[in-house]
């Protein structure tokens, strides 16, 4: 196989090179789990958001809700939490919360016990800007941050 030759390559040729170059094919499954399950809970919000907000579901037959940010939330079982899911084990007390810094929307793991994931990645973040259509993890928990205005 020539580069500089225009004439396509044969299939033997083609099969050669791609022996040479295999590379291990990844399980996108888990990452299509995701998007199908995000893609869900934005189907079945009632009404989409119209400001920043995160889409979640307590699980079981609760409907699904989407909260406004605003000026800030905190997600976690404790009582004063602005989302507060006390029946879910895996979140902490105050396990991350979501505020506007600068124009941007910033979220901030709140030293959760559990970790807080971002779009699947497996290391743990502590803070991270968001961008719309982030998926986040927390706990067994997903939640899907929406920014129309993005």
């Amino acid at each position: 196989m020539n580069p500089n030759d225009p004439t396509p390559p044969t299939d033997a040729e083609l099969a050669a090179a791609s022996m040479t170059v295999a590379l291990p094919q990844r399980d996108t499954s888990p990452l299509r789990d995701r998007l199908a399950a995000a893609a869900s809970l934005l189907q079945s919000v009632d009404k989409p958001p119209t400001e920043a907000s995160l889409i979640f579901s307590r699980g079981g037959s609760a409907p699904v809700e989407a909260v406004p940010i605003g000026s800030g939330i905190t997600v976690g079982r404790g009582s004063d939490a602005t989302v507060c899911l006390e029946k879910c084990a895996d979140l902490s007390r105050r396990h991350f919360c979501v505020r506007p810094q600068s124009g941007v929307w910033l979220l901030e793991d709140l030293g959760s016990r559990n970790g807080t994931t971002i779009d699947g990645a497996d290391e743990r973040i502590t803070r991270r800007l968001l961008k719309d259509g982030d998926i986040i993890f927390a706990g067994d928990l997903l939640f899907l941050f929406v920014n129309p205005a993005d």
